[in-house]
């Protein structure tokens, strides 16, 4: 293997998989060290100014994610988003670390929010920093033995101790919907019991008591239910303005709480890969709080922006499996 990955393996004490390709290594081996180099930059002082410019981040990223792909042709498509090709990867890193903790924005330049902060997943500590002692790095997270500073996987969530059956019975209450002046011909229906992805399962009829509607793809989205007659009655759903925000894409918090109460909750099949590794397969979106975890301490496995495909550490499962079945959805091992 080139000795700029075996290197890279060395830093971030990262190690192949069973049978893992040099291709599917090298990416995930880059993949991890854009995360070290963006997160280095906002570390970075020179003459008592500490952090980096905007700018100065995305230029550095930009060039480093170009020097990977001369070195490694295989990555060329990896940090491109095939659902939008204007998608830039060094922004997208930067606003994950930036919603998860990892960053702040202070005077006009990014730097490291380096205060201790660790949460315990597994038998590891996921590190909110740069630690001074030796660390392990798995997607875009760090771990290390620091435990100064614990937190839960609960506050870091920024979650309630709802179970989804709670969830829902709090967001489907009668006493909440209210009439509303629309044209139904112009909704689309969320069918719960329907057994393809969540994103095929709208249509123009409205087939549970309760469920969600939406004038489109963009929204505005509602919450409807049929049980308060006459007619259909809604709440509307607050819209994400910002939807890369770490609490936004909560809609999704209610679909999965709609299929798992109507008996059709949505599968995460897990297949173990090996002794070290195994594979999250997801047939639906994550809300961000969710999804944002994830990326922390897993890498997406086809490319930098594929959100249903994981490849994880089996010391961690325990932990995802629990915040996976408290909004609804339903695993299934192989």
């Amino acid at each position: 293997m080139n000795d700029i990955l075996n290197a890279i393996a060395d830093d971030l004490r990262i190690h192949r998989f069973h049978q893992e390709t040099d291709d599917s290594f090298a990416y995930r081996l880059c993949y991890s060290a854009l995360g070290q180099w963006c997160l280095s930059l906002a570390r970075n002082s020179s003459n008592n100014d500490v952090g980096t410019s905007k700018k100065n981040k995305t230029s550095a990223l930009n060039n480093l994610i170009d020097r990977y792909c001369l070195i490694f042709p295989s990555l060329s498509d990896k940090f491109v988003s095939h659902n939008n090709q204007r998608k830039d990867f060094s922004n997208y890193i930067f606003n994950i670390y930036n919603e998860t903790g990892y960053l702040l924005i202070k005077d006009n330049k990014i730097v490291l929010a380096n205060y201790g902060r660790n949460i315990k997943i597994g038998n590891q500590h996921l590190f909110f920093g740069i630690p001074d002692s030796s660390y392990a790095v798995n997607g875009l997270g760090i771990f290390s033995n620091n435990s100064n500073y614990t937190v839960t996987l609960k506050d870091f969530l920024i979650r309630d101790d709802l179970t989804w059956e709670e969830y829902f019975s709090s967001k489907f209450d009668l006493f909440d919907f209210i009439d509303i002046d629309i044209d139904s011909s112009v909704l689309e229906f969320f069918d719960p019991r329907s057994n393809w992805t969540p994103s095929q399962s709208w249509g123009p009829e409205l087939k549970t008591d309760f469920s969600l509607a939406r004038e489109s793809v963009r929204g505005p989205y509602y919450q409807v239910t049929s049980a308060a007659p006459p007619g259909l009655k809604f709440v509307p759903i607050n819209p994400d303005h910002y939807v890369d925000s770490f609490v936004a894409r909560e809609y999704r918090r209610l679909i999965f709480a709609l299929k798992a109460h109507y008996e059709s909750p949505l599968p995460a099949l897990i297949v173990k890969i090996d002794d070290e590794y195994s594979l999250i397969r997801l047939k639906g979106l994550l809300p961000n709080r969710e999804y944002y975890l994830l990326l922390l301490i897993s890498w997406p496995q086809r490319n930098a922006f594929d959100q249903t495909n994981f490849i994880i550490k089996n010391d961690f499962l325990i932990d995802v499996i629990s915040v996976l079945k408290n909004i609804g959805i339903k695993i299934v091992s192989k």
